[in-house]
């Protein structure tokens, strides 16, 4: 693809995060994850799921699986590797599951970690022509997270890279 075709299809995928027209569906979350990593792995990612978290959420399947998309790609374009796992927790009372998708990259600093939610942002470090990009993967996730009544917490790991967590709400069956 040229830039200005990925431009457009990203334009376009922008667009789409926010409309939502697909209809809520209950959608089994493990086997969406299960299938977004061997789909990404069977394409020569290295990626990784681990854990299960049995929740079925009501989700729009096509948007919920192109922020997964988008989040293990740029793990894998950012930081050589993802490493999602997934997990239902509690909190007050109100269920959720939490999908966490860690890097081996560099991590964001924390003063730009809200701004990569901007559309259109990009890091100075990833203007490269090799890794691409048009700064609209991080929107486009978030604005589907948020679609879900969820959403997207960045946080630097320790040893270094980055964490990205999805958490969306369990609603009782």
């Amino acid at each position: 693809l040229s830039a200005m075709q990925m431009m457009v299809k990203e334009g376009l995928d922008l667009a789409r995060s926010m409309d939502s027209s697909e209809s809520l569906k209950p959608l089994d979350l493990d086997s969406l994850l299960d299938s977004v990593c061997s789909d990404a792995s069977d394409a020569g990612q290295d990626v990784t799921l681990d854990g299960l978290s049995g929740c079925t959420v009501m989700a729009r399947p096509q948007s919920l699986q192109r922020c997964l998309n988008n989040l293990i790609d740029n793990a894998v374009k950012y930081g050589h590797h993802a490493r999602v796992s997934i997990a239902s927790a509690e909190v007050a009372g109100k269920k959720s599951v939490q999908i966490r998708i860690r890097d081996g990259g560099s991590g964001i600093p924390v003063d730009q970690q809200s701004k990569v939610f901007e559309p259109f942002y990009r890091m100075e470090s990833s203007r490269s022509r090799h890794t691409g990009g048009t700064g609209l993967g991080l929107t486009i996730a978030q604005n589907i997270a948020q679609q879900h009544g969820g959403s997207l917490q960045l946080s630097n790991l320790p040893e270094g890279g980055l964490q990205v967590q999805l958490t969306l709400p369990v609603k009782p069956a």
